[in-house]
């Protein structure tokens, strides 16, 4: 009985590596927009009352405590305003989602390069160059990715869904690895045509 290439291990980790950095990222990306949302809703709220307020109430004499409630307001909308333009929420979530989509796209390109390999479409040396291609825009990524920066809880998240959603969609290469199991079976493709 035959093993799985370690070629096709290599990838099945990259795509595994590609998959848990995809739903790292979206998961950053929702908690920064959400982020985006908690700051951005009450400034629009707060200087739509208090500017409705003050513009209908402009010759009227207001009490002491209205002016302060008023101060307070205005400073806690500068307050949020100012916390939404340091952490830059919509730039860094936009940024995480446009990263995990790039991951995405390494990850499905694994998958079908497993799937060819598997159909006997490509073989191991046509299958090790697209590898190395993969392997560039991988790192490639990661470098950009630098800047939107996962949290340990975020990615720890990450890897629970990951890891559920193996459980209940098995990859190719587990797939393989299960079948040969039960049958005893070589998982070396049939004769290749070159691509």
């Amino acid at each position: 009985m035959s093993t799985i290439p370690n070629t096709i291990e290599v990838l099945d980790k990259l795509r595994w590596n590609a998959h848990l950095c995809k739903h790292s990222h979206f998961r950053a990306s929702m908690k920064g927009r959400n982020m985006h949302v908690l700051c951005g809703v009450p400034i629009v709220v707060i200087n739509l009352f208090l500017g409705s307020l003050f513009f209908s109430l402009i010759n009227a004499e207001l009490p002491d405590w209205t002016k302060w409630a008023g101060a307070a307001l205005a400073l806690l909308t500068a307050l949020l305003g100012g916390v939404q333009t340091f952490f830059n929420f919509k730039k860094n979530y936009e940024g995480h989602r446009e990263v995990g989509n790039e991951y995405l796209a390494i990850a499905r390109e694994c998958e079908r390069l497993i799937a060819l390999y598997f159909d006997g479409i490509l073989d191991l040396e046509h299958l090790s160059t697209k590898i190395s291609e993969l392997n560039a825009r991988y790192s490639d990524i990661n470098q950009r990715a630098e800047e939107y920066i996962v949290s340990d809880k975020v990615y720890r998240e990450a890897l629970r869904v990951q890891n559920q959603k193996a459980e209940r969609e098995p990859s190719l290469v587990e797939q393989m690895r299960q079948r040969t199991a039960k049958q005893g079976v070589s998982t070396a493709p049939g004769p290749v045509a070159t691509v």
